[in-house]
This record gives structure tokens, C-alpha cells and sequence, in this order.
């Protein structure tokens, strides 16, 4: 059984944590489960295009910051979306994950550039390897058994111009706590041993700065928990709405993005100050 426990740094994390081969039991068992269930699995364009769309908002943000970026490190890739789009773009690619079945499925163009293994691992074998200008460290971060680990890895990855660019669930948020409050949910993000750390955007910053790294801009995803608030599309309470939620968060976020991608990422960037988005974009560098 597992209990919520303040960290130091502010954050939520669950104890006791598991032992690292119990981990990596739970994460095989899960990759094997989700090969058997996904073979046929596939997105429409407009899915596509949601998918496309964090990559043109990191190309933005790192264009709004002054940086001039050319290779990336993905860590933690998935099915290789973001890989792909900045591949596309002519960048220079490095990607890895836990298990190399969504590169298989949807983007085996990438694979020469794959390594497979444990994010732990990955990196410590890539801290004498060249530098890269851009980190992607999306949704890794709460699954690792010490975060804090993580980001001194990633800190011993960055050169003096590298941006590492991390996204996690923005859980136990002000927003959260309303509609817990107010009866329109339950707690359904407390998961472990999946998610073992709960950041949310009043505490990020705080693991990063601990570790030699400063934020340069915090940003928020789009916030489909608003749906949460309206008992006609409550996907908590009625499950079986969580699809029409998730098609109107793609419809927006495209439509938003393709007509002002700048305009949208400072939108984003506000959202944060409020802690109103479902997950954490946070973009940061060595202090």
C-alpha cells in the first residue's frame, strides 16, 4: 500500500518506493500488455497534427528564446512523434526508450537513431557522448524512482547553450483541488507504482533550480480537465465522454497552434501562472 508524502522540494511522491526490479517487472509486464492490445492501433490526421503541434511549439519556444538549436536527444521517445517532426526539420537524432515497440509501429525510420533501455542507463552512457542543443525529457520524470537523479543526468548531458525540455502531469493543482472540492472528481491521479513523483507548476521549478539548472519559460497543455466542471462531459464520472474530450482538445489546440504558434505558446506561459493545464511544459537550463 502506498501514501502520499511531501518531498523537500514540495512535491507529492508515493513511499514506499518499490525496489528497482520491481519496477522494471511492472514496465515489462505493461510494454507486453500493450503489444498484445496495440498492433492494429492507429491516429487520424488531425491526431497527427496534435502530435506535430509540440514540436512546433518547442521550435518556437526556442526561437522566442534566442536559441539556435540543430540536434536533439529524446529520452523517454514513445512512438517517435516529436523524433520524427524535428527529424523532418533536418535536425540531427538521438532517441531511446524502455522498449523500442512504438518506434516498430510508427516511425522504424528512426530506429538507426534508437537506443533501448532503462532512462537511468541511457543517460550515463551518453555523458561523454557529443552534447545536444535540445533534451526532451517528456513524461519520464514521474515515473523514475529518484527525479532528482534524473535531472543531475540530464545536467551533466547539457553544454552552456543546451535547453532541456521537460513535460510532466501538473497533479495536486489549485484546479484539481477545486474540483475535488467542489465533488466533480476523485482523485485519479495518484497511480503508483506508474507515477511514483506529483509535480504541479508551484513546485517545478524547485527540483530544477536544486540542481544547477534555471527555468527559462514554464508552460501549461491544454486543460481538458475543464470538462471536469460540466456534468454533461465529465469523463471521470462518465468514462465513456473521455474520447469526445480528447477530440475537442485537439481540435483547439490545432487551431490555435496553426494560427499564431507564438501567440499560443505566451498563452500557454500565462495558463502556467495559473496553474490551468493538464500537464507542465517547462524548459530550463544550466544556471
Amino acid at each position: 500500500m502506498y501514501s502520499e508524502t511531501r518531498n523537500k522540494l514540495g512535491f507529492i511522491e508515493a513511499t514506499p518506493r518499490p525496489s528497482a526490479e520491481d519496477l522494471r517487472t511492472f514496465y515489462e509486464q505493461k510494454y507486453y500488455q500493450q503489444q498484445l492490445g496495440q498492433y492494429s492501433h492507429s491516429y487520424s490526421d488531425d491526431e497527427i497534427r496534435f502530435f506535430d503541434a509540440d514540436g512546433i511549439l518547442a521550435e518556437t519556444t526556442l526561437r522566442l528564446l534566442g536559441k539556435k538549436a540543430t540536434s536533439l536527444l529524446d529520452v523517454g521517445c514513445g512512438e517517435g512523434f516529436f523524433a520524427n517532426y524535428f527529424s523532418r526539420m533536418g535536425w540531427d537524432i538521438k532517441c531511446c526508450d524502455f522498449s523500442d515497440d512504438g518506434l516498430n509501429r510508427f516511425h522504424p525510420e528512426l530506429l538507426k537513431h534508437f537506443i533501448k533501455g532503462d532512462a537511468y542507463d541511457v543517460i550515463r552512457s551518453l555523458q561523454n557522448d557529443a552534447q545536444f542543443d535540445l533534451i526532451n525529457f517528456s513524461n519520464v520524470l514521474e515515473h523514475v524512482l529518484d527525479p532528482a537523479e534524473a535531472v543531475d543526468g540530464l545536467y551533466q548531458l547539457c553544454g552552456s547553450d543546451t535547453v532541456i525540455r521537460c513535460v510532466v502531469p501538473n497533479d495536486y493543482s489549485d484546479f484539481q483541488a477545486a474540483l475535488l472540492a467542489n465533488q466533480m472528481t476523485r482523485n485519479t491521479w495518484f497511480a503508483p507504482p506508474e507515477h511514483l513523483s506529483y509535480f504541479n507548476t508551484e513546485n517545478i521549478d524547485r527540483i530544477f533550480e536544486d540542481r544547477g539548472l534555471r527555468i527559462l519559460s514554464k508552460q501549461v497543455t491544454f486543460p481538458i480537465e475543464l470538462f471536469l466542471a460540466n456534468p454533461h462531459a465529465n469523463y471521470v464520472t462518465d468514462p465513456s465522454k473521455g474520447k469526445q474530450a480528447h477530440q475537442a482538445r485537439v481540435f483547439c489546440v490545432n487551431h490555435l497552434v496553426e494560427k499564431n504558434p507564438e501567440a499560443y505558446v505566451r498563452y500557454c506561459e500565462h495558463a502556467a501562472t495559473l496553474g490551468f493545464g493538464r500537464d507542465i511544459v517547462v524548459y530550463a537550463a544550466k544556471i
